[in-house]
């Protein structure tokens, strides 16, 4: 799996993010068909992983905590919608 940051193409979506809540870091990653929205505050870490045409795969998921949150000891809090098509990840700081 490659995780590629696709930001740039995303910019308004990263506005919006930045100035409608308090996180002070949005990145978008493309992880094939899944797009990963990671965002941080200064008080939690927050990652969507969303995908239109397939449900979201343990893999991934997996691979995205290992890659994006590796170096915080906490636990992190999963919200899975009933599709599987949008995974939320939440870590506090």
């Amino acid at each position: 799996m490659h995780l590629i940051d696709v930001t740039n193409n995303y910019s308004d979506l990263v506005q919006s993010q930045l100035n409608t809540t308090d996180a002070n870091y949005v990145k978008v990653y493309s992880l094939g068909n899944t797009s990963v929205i990671y965002t941080e505050s200064k008080n939690a870490i927050g990652i969507a992983l969303e995908n239109h045409d397939r449900r979201v795969r343990e893999d991934e998921v997996e691979f995205i905590i290992n890659r994006l949150i590796k170096n915080y000891d906490s636990s992190y809090t999963l919200t899975v919608d009933k599709s599987r098509h949008v995974i939320e990840i939440h870590v506090d700081k």
